[in-house]
């Protein structure tokens, strides 16, 4: 209930909600009912092409049961055993028996014959082979007989002819192909043979096709050119006469606006919705239908549209949910900026209680914030151009001519009580300056002013004005309470004033304050005193408050530069890359550099930078390669860092990257120096007094610090190294030359044979003569 009262009551938030929503349902459904017509459009677009080829299969063996049929006539019609039932008038009963015999021989031999007939014009007789014709008193026979002679409707020869010949209903069970010795259509002044074929042969390629599909395809059927309609099925609705001509005239209807013997009408038949497929077949002169119930067709779209309509409606609830949370993101700008209208006007309606909307709430506030504006900016530019002339050359007005102009203004400052002026600068002014607009830093000033005096006025009456854009100042006037408590209850509405706009506007202000002032002339004096005090943030740090008891000691100290002996020690220090004790001396300097007045602050933090930086200078100077940093930043910190704390991290960054940078210096000197030695003992292992002094001597080193260099490197002593090349190249010797040994030993620098033989054996594990034995044999 809650929720749904939280946007009850906002009418703008009700109206993003309702578009993003009607928005995404009309998408979704949009989509859905478009996918589903496609859908049907093209299973529509598929059967109507499947059931022509159907129809066009149908009229393949339509003509060819035509053509098998009309070959058994040739062949039966001269038969002579039926010649005699076709022609003579007086038939003997031994043919009228072989004629019926071969009737019956005809009749085994073609299955899909129901039966036949003969008619011999000169008897005017008819001769059948059925039971039904030879039992049931002659009612087949004249129904054959009133079919067959009926002038009112004479029929082609050689055609499949749907007719009735055992049903009473009319419905189709067979169909006749007559058979004459001409081509003309058939009269009683001719004898024929008359074939009836079965119903079921002819529908046979629709019945395997049903089969196949394991369901109801459709209903076949013929047209004749009364438009009569001939099915298999005996129960249908096609023999209704209304629904024949329906049919009749849907296809005529169609066949006169497309101009084409085949194709496709939709329409209702005994209140079915059916598709109508249709083709003209010229042999037997028929059009065949293909007539199918459209539902059934349309069952798996209709499946199709229903599970899309089903994943619709659960996309549709997950877009009502998202619609909800997409709204309310986009309406969380709105709803903070109606929290700071509620803080700053608490006597507005709130928008449940407006009959707009949340911009008429704010509309309302600009509107009442403008009129206002309007009202007293005139007056306030006045009012604010004395404050600015009372701070800055209160001494040219006497005590009676501010009070004068503080009653006629109506300036909120007392002329009974005392006054205090604090300054508010804001921190990070550079960074401030660069990246806000014109536009923004009057806004922010606006806000700084009203703000401060605002909240400084629930306790005291104050008066708060821009000047020269940088900072604000606050003139506050004392109201009867002791010294001590007036000092706090102002610290601590600073401190809200500074955490207001913090809050709102993400600046960080500090504050100078200064002593309390009795004579209304000394205005500039006090804006002064705070004004100064405001600047030793640059001690105290940002979002400080300052009083001139805060910077006594600053201000009477006799010290106006850091010691002679600290600047050098930090040179020493940098120079050797004594980063702990560079550190040290940095960290003596600010200490005495934080009791320093303001100017002699900068000056001596200034002067501290040029130490650092000519002592890298006189680094780079005795080096090859450069550091790799800009020495000239050095001069932009002053101008930069706004505090102490940040002056002094960013040298002591400085004489970091100073100390590292010597390092690299170090190392390679001595990677120099150890090359060098491996080189000597390389270059004069044979000399026999080649030794760590003697290596000392030559490249200007002490013997120990060699030693020692060598030592830490290699992990042996260099006339360990010294042995080990000259056992090598004796080594060498012994496998390859024919020196002997002892001109071996000579000159690979031994004069002593023992020593030699020692030293070969504890590194070979034999004496040179056995060395160069077993390598002989080898």
């Amino acid at each position: 209930m809650k929720i749904f009262g939280f946007y009850k009551s906002k009418k703008y938030l009700q109206r993003v909600l309702i578009s993003i929503m009607l928005s995404m349902v009309i998408v979704l459904m949009a989509s859905t009912l478009a996918n589903t017509y496609i859908l049907e459009k093209s299973v529509k677009s598929i059967q109507e092409e499947s059931n022509l080829k159907v129809l066009t299969q149908f009229q393949y063996n339509f003509s060819y049961m035509n053509e098998v049929i009309t070959h058994l006539s040739y062949f039966v019609i001269k038969d002579n055993l039926l010649i005699p039932l076709m022609f003579d008038d007086m038939l003997p009963k031994m043919d009228l028996i072989r004629g019926y015999q071969r009737m019956t021989n005809i009749m085994e031999s073609s299955s899909f014959l129901h039966s036949m007939a003969i008619y011999n014009h000169t008897q005017n007789e008819i001769y059948g082979t059925t039971s039904h014709f030879l039992l049931d008193g002659g009612v087949t026979k004249k129904k054959i007989r009133d079919w067959l002679l009926d002038p009112s409707h004479p029929h082609l020869t050689s055609r499949l002819i749907p007719v009735s010949l055992e049903k009473d209903d009319g419905q189709i069970d067979t169909f006749a192909f007559i058979v004459t010795d001409s081509f003309k259509p058939f009269s009683s002044n001719e004898s024929a043979i008359i074939f009836y074929i079965k119903s079921d042969w002819v529908f046979d390629s629709l019945k395997k096709m049903n089969v196949r599909s394991n369901r109801d395809q459709g209903d076949l059927l013929i047209a004749d050119r009364e438009g009569r309609l001939y099915s298999s099925n005996t129960n249908n609705i096609y023999s209704n006469e209304y629904n024949r001509l329906s049919i009749q005239q849907m296809i005529t209807s169609s066949k006169r606006e497309s101009k084409s013997p085949s194709g496709f009408v939709i329409g209702d038949i005994s209140g079915e919705k059916s598709m109508i497929t249709y083709m003209e077949d010229p042999i037997p002169d028929w059009t065949i239908l293909y007539i199918q119930s459209y539902e059934k067709l349309m069952e798996d779209v209709t499946q199709t549209r229903v599970k899309s309509l089903g994943f619709s409606g659960v996309f549709l609830l997950i877009a009502i949910g998202l619609s909800i949370w997409l709204s309310y993101k986009l309406y969380h700008p709105i709803e903070d900026m109606l929290k700071r209208i509620r803080v700053h006007g608490a006597g507005d309606r709130l928008p449940g209680l407006l009959e707009g909307d949340e911009f008429d709430v704010m509309s309302e506030r600009y509107l009442k914030l403008s009129e206002k504006l309007h009202e007293i900016s005139s007056e306030q530019i006045v009012k604010k151009y004395y404050i600015r002339k009372f701070l800055t050359d209160s001494q040219m007005f006497s005590h009676n001519d501010i009070l004068n102009l503080i009653k006629k203004h109506d300036l909120y400052i007392s002329v009974k009580y005392e006054i205090q002026v604090c300054v508010f600068r804001i921190d990070h002014f550079l960074t401030y300056d660069r990246n806000t607009t014109a536009s923004s830093k009057k806004m922010y000033s606006f806000a700084i002013v009203n703000i401060a005096q605002e909240i400084m006025s629930k306790v005291y009456p104050s008066e708060a004005v821009e000047v020269w854009g940088d900072h604000v100042v606050l003139i506050v006037s004392m109201c009867g309470s002791s010294t001590d408590a007036v000092c706090e209850q102002i610290v601590h509405l600073i401190r809200e004033i500074q955490l207001t706009i913090h809050h709102f506007y993400g600046l960080s202000l500090s504050c100078g304050i200064s002593d309390r002032i009795s004579q209304l002339p000394h205005l500039s004096a006090g804006y002064t005193q705070a004004l100064t005090n405001s600047l030793y943030k640059i001690i105290f740090g940002y979002r400080s408050i300052i009083t001139t008891e805060d910077i006594k000691e600053n201000v009477t100290n006799s010290l106006v530069s850091i010691p002679d002996t600290i600047e050098r020690k930090l040179s020493e220090a940098l120079k050797k890359g004594q980063m702990t004790e560079a550190g040290i001396e940095l960290e003596k300097a600010f200490s005495l550099v934080t009791k320093f007045n303001y100017d002699d602050i900068h000056r001596a933090v200034t002067n501290l930078a040029w130490v650092i930086k000519n002592t890298a200078l006189e680094i780079m100077d005795n080096r090859v390669s450069k550091f790799a940093m800009n020495m000239d930043y050095i001069h932009h910190i002053t101008q930069e860092k706004e505090t102490l704390e940040e002056m002094y991290l960013t040298l002591l960054s400085l004489c970091a990257k100073i100390c590292e940078s010597q390092r690299p210096g170090a190392t390679e000197r001595n990677d120099l120096i150890l090359d060098t030695i491996k080189e000597l003992i390389h270059q004069k292992y044979s000399d026999v007094n080649l030794g760590q002094q003697s290596i000392a001597l030559t490249v200007k080193l002490s013997s120990a610090y060699i030693g020692k260099l060598f030592k830490e490197s290699f992990k042996m002593t260099i006339t360990e190294y010294i042995n080990e090349v000259r056992l090598r190249h004796a080594q060498l010797l012994l496998e390859s030359g024919n020196h002997t040994v002892l001109e071996i030993m000579e000159e690979c620098g031994y004069s002593n044979p023992s020593y030699f033989f020692r030293l070969f054996k504890a590194k070979f594990g034999s004496t040179p003569k056995e060395y160069r034995m077993k390598k002989s044999i080898s």
